[in-house]
This record gives structure tokens, sequence and C-alpha cells, in this order.
């Protein structure tokens, strides 16, 4: 869960502490849940939504740059990548980091984001052309 969270936020100290926060909620649920695996990676992603719509905001607002950990140590491909998946819209990132990263199913994805597995693959497909196009 940490690294989905990493891959959707792209710090790991932000990664751990949003994953803290959703095992809380899953721990406070615990009898009532049919499927806690689902619902702790849906509060992983819906966490990291919040934190990035927050990040932007700051963003905006206050002209802020946003401290990225480790960029010396990242292999300049990996940094490429990281960056054109910053500039993807938030519901083709998560998409992607789900699907490629996470090896989650577009149906478990649909659900995460109450909407459609046709509506995950067209989201998948734009996102992936966009980055290759940025990539290229």
């Amino acid at each position: 869960m940490v690294r989905l969270a990493v891959l959707l936020v792209g710090s790991p100290q932000v990664a751990e502490e949003l994953v803290q926060d959703a095992f809380a909620v899953v721990a406070q649920r615990w009898e009532s849940l049919d499927n806690p695996g689902g619902y702790l990676r849906t509060c992983v992603v819906n966490n990291a939504r919040m934190h990035l719509r927050r990040r932007s905001l700051e963003r905006h607002h206050h002209e802020l740059g946003i401290d990225v950990v480790g960029v010396d140590e990242m292999p300049t491909q990996l940094i490429e990548l990281r960056d054109a998946m910053e500039r993807l819209p938030e519901r083709q990132r998560v998409v992607i980091v789900l699907r490629y990263f996470a090896d989650v199913t577009d149906v478990e994805i649909a659900e995460t984001l109450a909407c459609r597995p046709s509506t995950v693959r067209s989201l998948a497909r734009r996102a992936l052309r966009a980055l290759r196009e940025e990539l290229t």
C-alpha cells in the first residue's frame, strides 16, 4: 500500500502517513467489512487524491514548489516518468498506478473510482497516449 501511495503522491513520507491513516480507518470498521483489502486500497487512493488536491491548491495560492526527496539519486528516465505522471489528470494517474504498478483489475479500479470498467479503460488509453507523446 505504501508503494501505491508513493506512486500516487511522489513522496515516501507522505505516502506512509496516508497509508497509516487508511489502516486506522480499516481497523475501526474491521468487523463490518466484507473485503478489507479492497476497502484499504480505496482508502489509500482517496487519501492520496485528497492530498493531491490540497497540494494543488497550496501551489496555486502560495506559488510553492514541491520538494521531492531523493531526486539526485533517481535515474533520469524515472524522473522524466514521474514528472510526466504528475502532469496527467488525477483520475488518469490513479488508473495508471493501480493498473500497471499495483496490478489491480479494471473492475476493482472502477469500484475504487466509482465509475464503469469501460471508463477505466478509456482513462488508461488516454493516459498512455499522453505519456507516450510526452516521453518521446
